[in-house]
């Protein structure tokens, strides 16, 4: 009989600690985006996704050039805890709306809220600083 080289507990632990170093590195692998000073932010839907996710920008109005990358309509709202700050209509593939939205400081969400997209992942940060 041909002995395995790691117990089955062993294994099994080598297996979680790779998955869990793989998932740290990937969480560190997003960029910051920084709204420079024309105040404007490119967004892109797509099923799952709102990118950029991690957005830092200045108080005060920000527009937001939103850009449905894909094959589903989506919408894009800024959050603050459950209070909408600002959203676009419905976005059909393809299309592009502008939204505008006057800022304080604080932590946002950017969500789509169209077929249950933001329990799928399709959300994002956006930090206001003073």
């Amino acid at each position: 009989m041909k002995r395995s080289p790691l117990p089955p507990v062993r294994a099994g632990l080598l297996v979680a600690a790779l998955a869990g170093l793989l998932v740290m590195g990937l969480a560190g692998c997003g960029a910051t985006t920084r709204v420079g000073s024309d105040r404007t932010l490119r967004v892109a839907l797509t099923e799952y996704r709102v990118t950029p996710q991690d957005v830092h920008a200045a108080a005060g109005l920000l527009t937001l050039v939103v850009h449905n990358d894909g094959r589903l309509t989506h919408n894009l709202v800024i959050l603050n805890g459950s209070v909408t700050e600002a959203s676009s209509q419905p976005i059909a593939p393809g299309q592009t709306e502008d939204v505008e939205a006057v800022l304080a400081p604080g932590r946002y969400l950017m969500v789509s809220r169209i077929q249950s997209d933001q329990p799928l992942g399709a959300y994002g940060t956006l930090d206001v600083g003073s």
